[in-house]
């Protein structure tokens, strides 16, 4: 593949490769009025839509490309428990009461997501053997260790592996130790957003793709108008889940997010001799460093990889050569296997790492920033975002007021630095 060679973050997806076919939309070209409109078409704006829709709701989904063509359509599809900030954190920021239900709920999410696709009956490829995180040091094994006891006095049980243990789960060598979370697992996730979609719109939910929202006001009388290139729809409530690809239409959200590129590959279909050397037991794996790298299979057998990547949103052939190099460190039996796909898209990052459900104003809620963890915490988003709606009383996520990042306008140039800084700390850590 010559350097030059322009990769597409979507279109060259291995998911796009691989998924479901997508339900007929169409894009908006009327006027309409709705309960509930909400802006984004990925997993937390389609979750949302279903659970609305599932209550006798009526709205409408505003995705300004197509299903799935941002994070939903591109991550790695890990369902991980679990946030940035562990339960004592959690219960520091948000106090003992609220800190325990949203404790409650990140470790019902990985059970949760995997209910809720047998529910609805979603094809999308579920396999929930396990999340198993390694300590590639001493200081990482001391948190983990304080990690676990933390979850424990919770009711969760993440099992402490030695070095005998984690070779054993995952084939990797060199790790002091690391963690297991039996509930954890993976999708398909460009055909979970497809199989979300198509049950909300079975439901009676309306989705309209290549329908950028172009405007936003509200009336004296606390009505909504969301405007369209060739349409616009009134409404009492708007949910806005645009993640990584929020733009300027609500003043200010953008600077409470920074997006991230992270870089996926994923190998050719591996011979069943290289399957029983390289994650045996089928879990998915995360290199835990300040840069994580985080591993799974297909249902074809192909192993996919992920990593940070370059500041932009088109790659070339050589911002994979890191990826691929590390996957190789972790499995020396990965060197001479062919790479089949390439793609990347983008991560948003919040100033406290952790998700937000913000009430912009009265009827305007945004709803996203999952720091890596999106396909869990989108889905649990957008069920919380439809309970604002349905039963605000119901809502388990925390309200809050996300801080925005200062100099925003410059933080290309900040992330880099600070990749460029984590990686030498990773590397040092090494020697």
């Amino acid at each position: 593949m010559p350097k030059e060679f322009p990769i597409d973050g979507s279109r060259d997806a291995l998911w796009m490769a691989t998924a479901v076919s997508a339900p007929d939309t169409v894009s908006l070209s009327h006027e309409l009025s709705r309960d509930v409109v909400i802006i984004g078409g990925g997993l937390t704006g389609l979750n949302a839509a279903l659970h609305l829709a599932r209550n006798g709701t009526s709205v409408a989904v505003l995705e300004a490309a197509t299903l799935g063509f941002g994070a939903s359509g591109r991550s790695g599809g890990q369902v991980n428990l679990g946030l940035n900030l562990g339960p004592a954190a959690l219960i520091e920021k948000f106090g003992k009461a609220t800190g325990e239900r949203l404790i409650d709920l990140i470790i019902s999410t990985p059970d949760q997501v995997f209910s809720w696709i047998a529910e609805n009956q979603l094809r999308c490829d579920p396999v929930q053997n396990g999340w198993v995180q390694g300590a590639a040091d001493k200081h990482q094994l001391k948190a983990q260790q304080a990690m676990s006891a933390e979850y424990r006095a919770h009711g969760c049980e993440l099992t402490l592996l030695d070095a005998d243990a984690i070779s054993e789960r995952t084939g990797a060598y060199g790790f002091t130790g690391g963690l297991y979370c039996a509930s954890a697992g993976s999708l398909h996730p460009l055909s979970y957003t497809r199989e979300l979609a198509r049950a909300a719109l079975t439901r009676g939910a309306e989705i309209y793709t290549n329908s950028k929202v172009s405007g936003l006001e509200q009336s004296a009388s606390q009505q909504w108008r969301v405007y369209t290139g060739k349409g616009s729809i009134s409404c009492r409530h708007v949910l806005v889940c645009t993640n990584g690809y929020t733009d300027s239409l609500v003043s200010g959200l953008k600077q409470k997010l920074v997006p991230v590129r992270s870089v996926l590959a994923a190998t050719e279909p591996l011979s069943d001799t290289l399957r029983q050397q390289v994650l045996p037991k089928q879990v998915t794996f995360v290199d835990k460093r300040r840069l994580i790298l985080y591993f799974r299979y297909d249902r074809d057998g192909r192993l996919c990889v992920g990593d940070h990547g370059p500041m932009r949103d088109h790659f070339r052939a050589d911002d994979f050569n890191a990826v691929k190099k590390r996957a190789v460190a972790v499995f020396p039996q990965l060197e001479n296997v062919k790479w089949d796909y390439h793609w990347g898209g983008r991560v948003a990052m919040t100033k406290d790492t952790l998700p937000f459900l913000y009430q912009i104003a009265p009827g305007l809620t945004a709803g996203m920033g999952y720091n890596g963890r999106g396909v869990g915490m989108g889905t649990m988003m957008g069920k919380a975002l439809a309970q604002t709606v349905i039963d605000p009383e119901k809502c388990d996520f925390p309200q809050s007021k996300p801080n925005r990042f200062l100099m925003h306008k410059f933080h290309s140039a900040g992330v880099s630095m600070t990749v460029k800084w984590l990686a030498l700390r990773d590397h040092l850590d090494s020697l």
